[in-house]
């Protein structure tokens, strides 16, 4: 996480740049837009016509960010072990592990998948699956 360059979001910065602005009250909301569904911010399994949709077809979050629920699941840099009991504020991720996470839901998946809470773990070895995709993060100089 702290490379040069380009590299996928730790699992907590995921969480937060889904989220959109905390300031919207949205730590406490199931989705960035509130508790319930909401096909206008969401590609499923209902609305997707199962296939993967293209980028920026649902309305943005308070970060300008689009497709962080649904379409489909997202890689982070954490290993999917088991949270810590007790606050998982800017929480770090184990350094090893067997799978890596994978966060958002799918337009294969329900809108339980999408909730920003949400996760999932695969072997990065699965590559033939059309739900899985990355989003690039640029650590400040």
């Amino acid at each position: 996480p702290s490379c040069a360059g380009y590299r996928l979001l730790t699992e907590s910065e995921w969480e937060w740049a889904a989220r959109g602005a905390v300031a919207s009250g949205t730590l406490a909301t199931a989705y960035h837009w509130g508790g319930s569904v909401n096909a206008a911010y969401l590609w499923h399994s209902p609305n997707a016509g199962d296939r993967t949709q293209q980028v920026g077809g649902k309305l943005p979050n308070a970060y300008g960010l689009r497709d962080m629920s649904g379409n489909v699941w997202e890689w982070v840099w954490d290993w999917n072990v088991a949270y810590p009991s007790g606050s998982r504020s800017d929480y770090t991720g184990a350094s090893s592990g067997s799978y890596r996470v994978i966060r958002g839901g799918s337009w294969g998946d329900g809108a339980s998948s999408a909730r920003s809470a949400d996760r999932g773990g695969d072997s990065t070895e699965y590559r033939y699956s059309t739900f899985r995709g990355l989003r690039l993060a640029r650590t400040a100089p």
